[in-house]
């Protein structure tokens, strides 16, 4: 329990509030739109591979070293604010890129994962952190107010994004749109890192702790079926997920508006569903909930190669979105039960590891195919869409899912830019990870 008086608990939560509200907007107008401001500068197929997976796994991996730097500093606060004003200057590279019309590809790389990596080692500090502040208080209440803020802020300002950059192209200015997004980004994440600052800690910190014993403890003690079914989707999303930018944009012809709104679909079904499927783990059980998520995962890129049709795919992303809740609010409920008693940071550290790796790969895999077997887009996606199916055949072991009818927590949310517009997604509290493409 914190040690921090009442008041100051509020004002530190209001606070949170004011920095949930200024990253969304970051969020929707900078990150978001990474993937296409490549697109734009003239990257394909291997490099766009390499502009997802690399920042994301870096930013999994990093995630190790949360725990270290914690005991270092003394506090997680300090880290949390440390690692959003990194986040903040990682902008001025992306302002450079674009004002300078920089098409080679390395310094994207960089710039993109020091932003991930400066933004994801701060996930399990802010987890400890805000698990803390709210023990003791209507935690569902509170997240559910923060969420609802959150979404609304971040549905806006990408929509927004896509308009500015529909006009900027319509005047032959694109690249100045981007850097005008990248400018608004820049001072949001600057206001969001200053309401960090105002925020309290009661000064818990992990002194004393060895971390690579915890890692240990974790990797030996933890169960790791679930984590590897995961992981194994994932690899099967990411064949695909590097490569919807460039079709939407390049194969359909979509300006940013059209672009914006059917990413943004995906992202609206995703935060009403998500709620629901508390209710539906608990009639049903984890078990058959992730199994149908999961086959609703895998016919999400088979729709994508079936209907190429703009009013369709609508439509599908209406359903990608419940899909993804119904599997992100499962496998996070069987991750929970997994993880060793006392580790489950560093269990969910190692997860996010493994899981980046395997989307590494995946993505790998999808470009490998499209430079030496000369596949289409479309093809792509309809091996994405088998490689997802293959993995259900773990559900057929019964030790991988032990437990599932167990009783099930209400969870509280954090937007983390992580799977739908790429993922601008829920994260469940202790479990979530960097990286803003889209996971159709």
């Amino acid at each position: 329990m914190s040690e921090l008086t009442a008041p100051k608990v509020r004002r530190t939560l209001t606070w949170s509030l004011v920095d949930g509200a200024c990253y969304a907007v970051m969020v929707g107008v900078c990150e978001s739109y990474l993937s296409v401001l490549a697109v734009e500068l003239g990257h394909r197929d291997t490099a766009l591979a390499l502009l997802v997976t690399v920042p994301m796994l870096c930013g999994a991996l990093v995630q190790l070293l949360t725990g270290p730097l914690v005991g270092w500093l003394g506090q997680g606060r300090r880290l949390v604010v440390v690692g959003a004003a990194l986040q903040a200057i990682c902008h001025l590279g992306f302002l450079w890129i674009a004002l300078d019309d920089e098409r080679r590809l390395w310094p994207l790389l960089v710039v993109k994962t020091l932003f991930a990596a400066s933004g994801a080692v701060i996930v399990p500090a802010w987890n400890a952190w805000m698990t803390n502040l709210t023990e003791g208080i209507d935690r569902e209440r509170y997240f559910a107010r923060r969420s609802g803020l959150v979404y609304a802020v971040l549905l806006a300002s990408y929509l927004l994004g896509g308009v500015l950059l529909d006009r900027g192209r319509v005047r032959g200015e694109l690249l100045g749109a981007f850097a005008l997004l990248f400018a608004v980004g820049l001072l949001a994440r600057v206001l969001s890192a200053g309401a960090l600052a105002m925020q309290r800690d009661d000064g818990g910190g992990r002194g004393g702790v060895r971390p690579l014993q915890r890692l240990r403890d974790a990797l030996a003690r933890s169960r790791w079926q679930v984590a590897l079914f995961t992981g194994a989707v994932m690899l099967g999303a990411y064949v695909s997920v590097p490569f919807f930018a460039p079709y939407m944009l390049l194969e359909l012809k979509l300006d940013y508006c059209d672009y914006a709104l059917l990413t943004s679909v995906s992202l609206l079904a995703k935060s009403v569903a998500f709620p629901l499927f508390h209710r539906v783990g608990n009639r049903f059980g984890l078990r058959p909930t992730l199994a149908g998520a999961g086959l609703g995962v895998a016919l999400v890129p088979f729709c994508w190669w079936l209907f190429p049709s703009y009013s369709v795919l609508l439509l599908v992303e209406i359903g990608s979105g419940i899909a993804w809740a119904g599997f992100e609010f499962a496998s996070f409920q069987l991750l929970i039960q997994s993880a060793a008693s006392g580790g489950s940071v560093e269990f969910f550290s190692l997860s996010n590891a493994l899981s980046g790796v395997l989307q590494l790969a995946g993505s790998l895999l999808g470009s490998f195919a499209l430079a030496h077997f000369a596949l289409a887009y479309r093809e792509i996606f309809f091996g994405s869409s088998l490689l997802r199916a293959l993995p259900l055949l773990i559900l057929l072991w019964p030790p991988a899912l032990a437990g599932a009818r167990r009783p099930l927590p209400r969870l509280f949310l954090r937007i983390s830019s992580a799977p739908s517009a790429r993922d601008l997604a829920h994260r469940p509290i202790l479990h979530q990870q960097p990286g803003p493409e889209r996971t159709p």
